[in-house]
């Protein structure tokens, strides 16, 4: 299919930065096929206005920002949304994986998948009753919900965490038996939470190991109270 020259609608990278060029000589190795399908698998439809140079600088692009070497993953840390926040922004920051994919697809000027990722996370019923019943809405809602289920991997580099989520039925007691189970515990904190069905407070282990141990087990574990228990390292 011939491409006629258009303006290039990817962002401007430096081309003599030794990473972006590495990248852009393992794009140019590929046929122009190839270069579609890696787009298209990632969510990133290609325009047939679009060039072949400009095919490959996305894909570049595309690639750089997965690996986090452009793109949110560089800038400065986000801010944890506040209370008064929509349940795609706090997705965004509890969601890596999700924040990456609505990234890319931004990216890309993908402005149908973008505002359906932002539509169907803070309300999917209207979401499904305005944009369902199509081939191209169950692949995108797909690949939305694959990010927002993407396990998050936390970097653990000591024994103290902090955790909140657990039943305050359960206790102080409760809970300190269930933790101590991974492992001896160093230093234990409890406390309701505001809305009393809830409680939270602070572990320490012994190591690196049995903390990552807790987190593993019980990290996003759904406790039936509508909310989620969560081990953060500190």
């Amino acid at each position: 299919m011939s491409r006629a020259p258009r303006a290039a609608i990817v962002a401007a990278l430096d081309y003599k930065d030794p990473v972006v060029a590495e990248e852009f000589q393992a794009c140019q190795a590929l046929d122009t096929e190839a270069v579609e399908d890696e787009l298209a698998a990632s969510g990133i439809p290609v325009p047939p206005t679009m060039n072949d140079m400009e095919m490959r600088m996305m894909l570049v692009e595309m690639r750089l920002r997965k690996s986090g070497k452009v793109g949110p993953q560089k800038a400065k840390a986000k801010a944890k949304p506040g209370a008064d926040a929509s349940a795609f922004e706090v997705a965004l920051y509890e969601k890596p994986a999700f924040s990456e994919l609505y990234e890319e697809w931004k990216a890309a000027r993908n402005t149908n998948a973008a505002n359906l990722a932002i539509e169907h996370v803070n309300n999917a019923r209207r979401a499904k009753e305005r944009y369902g019943g199509t081939a191209l809405y169950d692949e995108t809602i797909a690949k939305i919900e694959a990010a927002l289920n993407a396990r998050v991997v936390k970097e653990v580099k000591g024994g103290a965490l902090s955790y909140a989520g657990f039943p305050a039925n359960m206790g102080e007691a409760g809970v300190r038996m269930t933790l101590a189970a991974f492992g001896d515990l160093k230093d234990f904190t409890w406390a309701e939470a505001d809305d009393g069905l809830t409680c939270g407070g602070t572990v320490e282990y012994e190591d690196v190991d049995t903390a990552k141990a807790a987190i593993d087990k019980y990290d996003g574990m759904d406790m039936g109270l509508g909310t989620t228990l969560t081990l953060e390292p500190q």
